[in-house]
């Protein structure tokens, strides 16, 4: 009994002890798991932030990569121009060639995508957005076609152009207060001038709009001239330029001229847009080189790299968003200007098809006149006894159906005196009636 009671104690402690041992080798291997989970863990926030940063980095090269071949000349002392009364206007230059593009860069809105997405100037010269407008410029984050980031501060700092155009100013340009249109814009152009002082800056006109466009509600020709004046005076006192571009976009009647409107009334087409780009080749700054070929390295546009300001300064309507965005391929300007010159082919047959009722009309008169005077005289003697006018009246009737003479003999007792039977007349005309019609039908 005692060696029984002696195995049961010993069975007892080997299943506590090991029990315990493997409640602590849980407990063990738990920690260890959890403390590797979060070691792993770790790495893999590194290896991310590695593969970030390495792709950043290729970025960065492959952005200093377009540098090189997009801006070929950066700006120096002494490819700075201070501007003068005559030349603040910039003048025309049929001589220059298109290597001055390789030594500018943009800043614009939706029409400067458009030059970007046509494949006009590079990606990377660039720095815009759809719906952009200046107050919310200097504070926006944006994204090129390439995927690459920037802020305008980042931007200008990688990008010391000789020439900076800024093309801004229609987005907001229905902004209730114009001392905040002005300021703004005036603070965004000492911005630009802070961070990029060897830069020649170029004011560019706003270009004309539509008045009667799908934007008509936000932007108006008379506000575009009103702040196109105070850009010019802007640039005489700050001693930069300015680029008349609208001269060449508007029409004898003050709007945008038609092959070039894209189709809103407010964005400008493929062809628009070589108009503005040869322009500006034609109008360059004084002093800037233009030697060496321009070449552009188109990007396609990704829509899930595209970032859009709607609000309601920039006037864009999300609906017309997608519209807007097919705009500016290729392929889609000219189809867009043709509806617009398709409803004038329709108007004109909408006339041809009104005067076709009027023939029905000639017709039936003119066939009734005729034949009742031939025939008046020789049914004059059979009316003129008063005791006959009704049995004529029931022998009418019997010759109706078979001959259309009868008819015209019918109308003659249409005279008022002999109306006074009303069922008798009634009935008369309408069969005739009929049958005149369907005469002229089958001639």
């Amino acid at each position: 009994m005692k060696n029984l009671k002696d195995f049961f104690t010993k069975k007892i402690v080997i299943i506590s002890v090991s029990v315990a041992a493997g409640l602590i080798l849980a407990l063990v291997i738990i920690l260890v798991l959890r403390k590797n989970s979060h070691a792993g863990g770790d790495g893999g926030d590194d290896s991310l932030n590695m593969t970030i940063e390495a792709e950043n980095e290729s970025d960065d090269a492959a952005g200093s990569d377009e540098e090189e071949i997009t801006i070929m000349e950066t700006a120096s002392a002494d490819t700075k121009v201070e501007s003068t009364a005559a030349t603040t206007v910039l003048s025309e230059n049929d001589s220059t060639r298109n290597g001055y593009l390789g030594r500018c860069i943009f800043l614009g809105d939706s029409r400067t995508v458009a030059m970007v997405n046509f494949g006009l100037i590079n990606d990377d010269a660039a720095l815009a957005q759809i719906g952009i407008s200046h107050p919310s410029f200097k504070n926006n984050t944006f994204i090129n076609n390439a995927g690459k980031q920037y802020t305008l501060k980042s931007y200008l700092a990688a990008h010391q152009a000789p020439v900076i155009y800024i093309a801004l100013g229609v987005n907001g340009i229905n902004d209730p207060s114009e001392d905040h249109y002005k300021n703004t814009f005036i603070d965004l152009i000492d911005t630009v001038m802070d961070q990029a002082p060897n830069s020649n800056i170029v004011l560019m006109s706003i270009g004309p709009v539509n008045d009667n466009g799908a934007y008509k509600k936000t932007v108006q020709n008379s506000w575009i001239e009103k702040y196109n004046a105070f850009l010019l005076q802007t640039a005489e006192e700050k001693h930069i330029f300015y680029l008349n571009v609208s001269e060449i976009l508007t029409a004898s009647n003050g709007q945008v001229r038609s092959e070039y409107d894209a189709g809103d009334g407010l964005h400008y087409n493929s062809e628009g847009c070589r108009a503005i780009l040869e322009y500006i080749v034609r109008h360059p700054v004084p002093g800037i080189s233009d030697e060496g070929e321009y070449t552009v390295h188109y990007i396609k546009p990704n829509p899930k790299n595209t970032k859009v300001t709607m609000d309601d300064g920039s006037g864009i309507d999300a609906s017309k968003l997608q519209e807007l965005m097919n705009m500016m391929v290729e392929t889609t300007p000219v189809p867009t200007a043709v509806p617009t010159q398709t409803p004038t082919p329709e108007y004109t047959p909408d006339p041809t098809p009104t005067p076709t009722p009027e023939p029905t009309k000639t017709p039936t008169p003119t066939p009734k006149p005729t034949a009742t005077p031939t025939q008046d005289p020789t049914s004059t003697p059979t009316p003129t006894p008063t005791p006959t006018p009704k049995p004529t009246a029931t022998e009418a009737p019997s010759p109706d159906p078979t001959d259309a003479p009868t008819p015209e003999p019918t109308e003659t007792p249409t005279p008022e005196p002999t109306q006074t039977p009303t069922p008798e007349p009634t009935e008369a005309p309408t069969e005739p009636s009929d049958e005149p019609e369907d005469s002229s039908e089958n001639d």
